[in-house]
């Protein structure tokens, strides 16, 4: 792994462990193997470096376990529904302490949706456009808003989870017939 990379995953190991400020460059640097003077060349400052980490990070593996335009519908919203839950119980930790982060300090997520996470909204979102121009969703609500609405509970669901404790049981099948209620389409 070049320095670079060493540096943005150091970053973004730090960011979630001790926070904006407790992510100093020296120890970012010191993680990645490089010296300080290394980690200011290539990004020019810590905010850079973390907005640089914060755009690139997909986790391995989770935009090949998007559902395709092509998957039939309530396989595609298992796929996501199944790749969604695995991002979050793999990052339990890294999720809640980095939306925190973000929230504190916007300045880290830079003038739009980092580019990482745009690549994972526009893959799922062109799910949900190819279902409604295929008649299998309704067309009065935008592929947007469908999207969240799938996602949202789940993410509240794991909120709830690591902030109280709270832990229900979620009925994949049930879920995905529940969210699809009032929701197909004329085909």
């Amino acid at each position: 792994m070049d320095p670079s990379e060493r540096l943005l995953l150091a970053a973004l190991e730090l960011l979630a462990e001790r926070g904006y400020k407790g992510a100093t460059t020296k120890e970012i640097a010191r993680r990645a193997g490089v010296n300080e003077v290394t980690l200011f060349r290539r990004f020019g400052s810590k905010e850079a470096l973390l907005r640089a980490a914060l755009s690139r990070f997909i986790p391995a593996g989770f935009l090949e376990r998007l559902p395709e335009e092509d998957t039939p519908l309530e396989e595609g919203l298992r796929q996501l529904l199944e790749a969604y839950l695995d991002l979050l119980k793999a990052h339990q930790a890294f999720l809640p302490k980095l939306l925190a982060e973000l929230l504190r300090h916007p300045q880290l997520r830079g003038p739009g949706p980092p580019e990482g996470m745009l690549r994972v909204l526009e893959r799922v979102m062109a799910f949900f456009r190819a279902k409604q121009q295929q008649g299998f969703l309704r067309l009065d609500e935008a592929p947007e808003e469908m999207a969240l609405a799938f996602v949202g509970p789940l993410m509240a669901r794991f909120l709830l989870g690591e902030a109280l404790g709270v832990r229900l049981p979620l009925d994949k099948g049930a879920y995905v017939k529940g969210y699809l209620e009032g929701r197909y389409g004329a085909g």
